[in-house]
C-alpha cells in the first residue's frame, strides 16, 4: 500500500508537506502542492482517514445541513462540498432540511460527533444559533445566516435585488413581478429589500400585489406563476429570486405558449451551472465561484488550525446577461 512517506520520496518534499497538502492545501505553494498532488494521482494514493481518525481520536467527518435538491444551486454546492472534503480526508454526513422538522434536523445533527458543520438552512431568527455557537464545533453557514453573525459566507444579497430591478428597469420593464421565499431566511429578504428599493429609486410604484412569497415547493411555486399569467395586467417581467424558481418559470410559460423574452422577461440569482444550459440560458445574477466550495474551504481551514475564527463574507455580485431579458 502507498503511503504519504511514498509520495514525500517521489515528489522530493518532505512527509509533513504531503500532510499540509492532503489537510491544509493553502498553506503549500502552488508549484509544490501540484508536484505533491500529481504524484499522488500517478501513484493512486488516497490518504487513509480509518488510520487518521484512531491516531487522532477525530471522526474525520462533518456535517452538512443543505437545502433540497430540486434546488440547483444545493445539488451542485453539495456536490463540490463533498468532492473538496474527499480530497482533504473528510467525509460528509448530509442532511435535506425538507426531510425533517427543524427541531428534530437541529438535534439529529448536534448530537453527533463531527469535526465540523457547514450549514445552509438557517433562519434570520433561529433559536437554534446560539446552541449551533455553544457546540464548541468549528461551523459555517453559506447562502444563509443568522441576523445575529456568526461564521457565513453569503452572496450580497441587497445588491441582487438591486441589481434586478435597475436592469429589467433599463430594458423598458416597469410592471415586474418578484417571486420568492419566506422572508424569515436572509437570501430572500435580501433580494426583496433591494428589488423595492430599485424600484423606488425609479419612481416605480411599488405594490404588494406584485410580490409572491411562497414556500419553496414546484407546487406551489407552479400554481403561483399560473396565477400570476392569468391576470388582467399579467406582468412583463418576472424576477425570480433563485435559478430553482427561474426553471419552475420557464417551464410554465413554455406550456403555456408563452415566448422568453418576447411575452415575459425572467431573471433568476444564483448562476448555476445547470440553468446556463443553452436549453435555458437564464439571465442570472450570482458569482463565478461556488458558495459552498468557498465555505468548506474555510472550514477545513478552521478544523487544521484547530481555532474558530470569525469568519464572515458578503460576496458582491454581478449580472451575467444571457437570453431571458
Amino acid at each position: 500500500m502507498v503511503s504519504s512517506k511514498d509520495i514525500a520520496k517521489k515528489a522530493g518534499v518532505s512527509q509533513s508537506t504531503v500532510s499540509r497538502v492532503i489537510n491544509n492545501p493553502e498553506a503549500v505553494k502552488k508549484e509544490k502542492r501540484d508536484t505533491v498532488k500529481k504524484v499522488m494521482k500517478e501513484l493512486n494514493y488516497r490518504p487513509d482517514s480509518v488510520a487518521r481518525s484512531l491516531l487522532s481520536n477525530n471522526t474525520n467527518q462533518i456535517s452538512l445541513i443543505s437545502g433540497t435538491l430540486n434546488n440547483p444551486f444545493f445539488v451542485e454546492s453539495t456536490q463540490r462540498i463533498i468532492n473538496i472534503a474527499y480530497y482533504n480526508g473528510f467525509s460528509v454526513n448530509v442532511y435535506f432540511e425538507e426531510d425533517f422538522q427543524h427541531d428534530t434536523l437541529y438535534n439529529n445533527v448536534f448530537s453527533q460527533k463531527t469535526e465540523g458543520i457547514i450549514l445552509s438552512s438557517m433562519y434570520c431568527n433561529s433559536l437554534h444559533f446560539d446552541e449551533l455557537k455553544n457546540l464548541g464545533v468549528p461551523y459555517i453557514m453559506f447562502n444563509r445566516k443568522h441576523r445575529n453573525g456568526g461564521n457565513f459566507v453569503e452572496l450580497d444579497n441587497y445588491q441582487a435585488g438591486w441589481l434586478a430591478g435597475d436592469y429589467f428597469i433599463s430594458k423598458g420593464h416597469s410592471n415586474i413581478h418578484w417571486m420568492g421565499g419566506e422572508l424569515e431566511k436572509s437570501t430572500f429578504h435580501g433580494r426583496y429589500t433591494g428589488f423595492k428599493d430599485a424600484l423606488q429609486n425609479h419612481d416605480i410604484p411599488v405594490d404588494a400585489a406584485n410580490f409572491s412569497i411562497t414556500v419553496q415547493s414546484p407546487e406551489v411555486i407552479e400554481k403561483e406563476i399560473e396565477r400570476i399569467i392569468s391576470l388582467p395586467d399579467s406582468p412583463t417581467a418576472i424576477f425570480a429570486t433563485t435559478d430553482m424558481i427561474a426553471s419552475i418559470v420557464l417551464d410554465v410559460l413554455n406550456r403555456k405558449g408563452l415566448q422568453v423574452p418576447r411575452d415575459i422577461a425572467i431573471i433568476g440569482v444564483d448562476n448555476t451551472k445547470a440553468l446556463q444550459h443553452s436549453a435555458f440560458n437564464l439571465t442570472s445574477i450570482g458569482i463565478d465561484e461556488n458558495l459552498g466550495e468557498i465555505a468548506i474551504r474555510h472550514l477545513i481551514r478552521m478544523i487544521n488550525e484547530d481555532k474558530i475564527s470569525e469568519i464572515q463574507e458578503t460576496l458582491s455580485c454581478q449580472l451575467f446577461e444571457r437570453g431571458t431579458v
